[in-house]
């Protein structure tokens, strides 16, 4: 039986020290960045920090500045193009800023947020980054002790270390009914999110406002709240597109909308001409579905970038932090709603521009016909 190899002993900044022929503090000031050291001096120490493979330990680090350099970042559904996007933009300025992030994925799940809550607020993150979150202030408050800086979107959680970034949910949804109902649709549905959502509940109340600006009874058999993905928009739809089907489908987001779409095609309904769809968000997939997805666009990883930004400047003490920021939207007339045909140059234009994104990789597989026949067989969601 072979052995296990004894274990490497660790380089402390005692060894650094001796070998550089400095003193531990000054190997500390090096570290820190201290400008009081000269440049000869700082480049013996890195050396001698190379030569022996040093690695700075982060818990001592934190013991005396009293910040860990992470970053707790809670996201609904790790799966939705939407969340990816705004990580990516949160990631980016938090990186440039010298912190590292932890991300938890919740699976749309009460219990499993708290649980997650706590196990940050355990390891001493210097700041929460909150998506899609549930918890009420009270519930926030409890979680973290009142301690720890939060951004949170469209959270029902208001305190004095905390700041809202709000989606204009309400008047987008708003723009989307309008928009359908301009186009002579009177049978609006509406998929909608959790209702522990507060995006959902907003967009369920500018989807009812903007019925009843327009004359049209609101009708509660219209409305179903399912899970925010394409298996919730494909069975929400089914059940809605019976006898009596709806001109129109608004959903909550675009993975409820494309699953929308897909039940469309099993009952053999033509989009936008028997039934014309709606989404929000505008994630990439919007742009890559036959036709294209009339939908309402939020700026997610400029989202991203500015609740990190915003955090980062409650880290710092910046009295000029808001407690409250509105996010616009805007809404993307394209196919799916039947308000206008796109030529196939439109279609490249878009197509264009998610490839400058870097939004789609269409990098060669290894097998391209095993690999679109795979895509293909997930694009029906399990009946």
């Amino acid at each position: 039986m072979q052995r296990n190899p004894r274990r490497k002993k660790r380089v402390t900044l005692r060894d650094v020290a001796k070998h550089a022929g400095v003193s531990p503090k000054t190997v500390s000031n090096v570290l820190n960045d201290w400008p009081y050291v000269s440049d000869e001096t700082r480049r013996r120490v890195q050396a001698s920090i190379d030569a022996l493979g040093y690695r700075q330990s982060i818990l001592a680090a934190s013991l005396r500045t009293g910040r860990t350099k992470t970053i707790g970042v809670v996201i609904p559904d790790i799966t939705n193009p939407f969340f990816g996007q705004v990580v990516r933009g949160c990631e980016d300025v938090l990186y440039n800023a010298g912190y590292s992030i932890f991300l938890c994925n919740t699976n749309e799940d009460a219990a499993k947020e708290r649980t997650y809550l706590d196990i940050l607020a355990n390891r001493r993150v210097d700041g929460l980054l909150l998506f899609g979150a549930h918890p009420s202030s009270e519930e926030l408050t409890a979680a973290v002790h009142g301690e720890i800086p939060i951004v949170a979107e469209d959270s029902p959680a208001e305190s004095d270390n905390t700041t809202v970034i709000d989606i204009d949910n309400s008047a987008g949804a708003a723009m989307a009914v309008r928009h359908l109902l301009d186009l002579g649709h009177k049978r609006i549905a509406h998929l909608g999110g959790p209702s522990e959502r507060a995006a959902a509940n907003g967009r369920h109340e500018g989807y009812q406002q903007a019925l009843e600006a327009a004359g049209v009874d609101y009708d509660p058999a219209l409305v179903i709240r399912c899970k925010p993905t394409m298996r919730g928009g494909y069975h929400a739809a089914l059940q809605l597109l019976g006898d009596e089907q709806p001109a129109a489908l608004f959903c909550y987001n675009d993975l409820m909308a494309i699953g929308a779409m897909v039940a469309c095609r099993r009952l053999g309904l033509e989009i936008p001409d028997d039934v014309a769809i709606v989404g929000f968000d505008d994630i990439a997939m919007a742009s890559l579905v036959t036709p294209i997805l009339t939908t309402v666009r939020v700026q997610q990883y400029e989202m991203g970038r500015l609740a990190s930004e915003l955090l980062l400047k409650r880290l710092g003490d910046d009295e000029e932090v808001p407690g409250r920021v509105k996010v616009p939207v805007e809404l993307i007339v394209r196919g799916s709603c039947g308000a206008k045909r796109m030529s196939s140059r439109q279609v490249s234009l878009i197509l264009e521009r998610l490839l400058d994104s870097d939004l789609v990789d269409l990098a060669p597989c290894e097998s391209d016909e095993s690999h679109i026949a795979s895509q293909a067989s997930c694009v029906t969601p399990d009946s």
